[in-house]
């Protein structure tokens, strides 16, 4: 069984020591657009989440597009804040599913922007990604950001078995504990959370079993 966890570690530290060496290819302007990132295949956490045992794939292109300034929803960001993605995604804070119940599991990760935002990422199994040469099935990661809207994950947390996968405790108490609270209970995105949800996230958290991957 030792044996088995080394060469997960392994095979994890390679495959995230290549995704670093494209992606600085990337920030220097050497990377294809065309270029796919590998991620290599979801761990054991991720499984008992819910992702299926597929490799786990990531666009130039849609980097490119979601980092921009430009960017419709407006969450741009420095790419080399994601250095480290496939170890970061493999050891997340929690694991959601979408409120559109599309397939879509949503990744909280313990990357932060420059204002202290933490990333997510999203993934959903595609039989043909953008730029593959096949029609075999992937975990595509269809977007990635900084979520400064702190409020919905904290009522995702609430949501408690109808979005949450999976959850590291700890992490998670220290990401609900950290949040600014708003004093007057009638918190927003502005002035801070409503420390009743705090409260309530707390106890979510606390009662929730993880699922085991067999």
């Amino acid at each position: 069984m030792l044996l088995n966890i080394d060469k997960k570690s392994a095979d994890l530290e390679a495959v995230n020591t290549r995704f670093n060496a494209d992606l600085q290819r990337h920030i220097d302007g050497t990377l294809p657009i065309s270029h796919i990132y590998q991620l290599g295949y979801p761990g054991d956490i991720l499984l008992s989440a819910g992702l299926e045992y597929l490799p786990i794939e990531l666009s130039a292109k849609k980097l490119s597009s979601k980092a921009h300034v430009n960017y419709r929803n407006h969450h741009p960001f420095d790419i080399y804040e994601i250095m480290d993605l496939p170890k970061t995604i493999n050891n997340p804070i929690a694991v959601f599913n979408s409120t559109k119940n599309d397939g879509v599991k949503i990744i909280l990760t313990e990357f932060k922007n420059r204002k202290g935002n933490n990333f997510v990422v999203a993934t959903k199994v595609w039989g043909k990604a953008l730029g593959r040469k096949n029609n075999k099935p992937v975990n595509s990661i269809v977007s990635l950001y900084p979520k400064d809207d702190v409020r919905s994950l904290i009522n995702w947390i609430n949501s408690g078995n109808k979005l949450v996968r999976w959850m590291n405790k700890e992490k998670t108490l220290n990401f609900v504990s950290t949040q600014s609270t708003n004093l007057i209970a009638s918190g927003n995105s502005i002035q801070g959370i409503n420390p009743i949800l705090i409260d309530y996230a707390k106890n979510e958290i606390q009662n929730f079993q993880n699922p085991i991957y067999p």
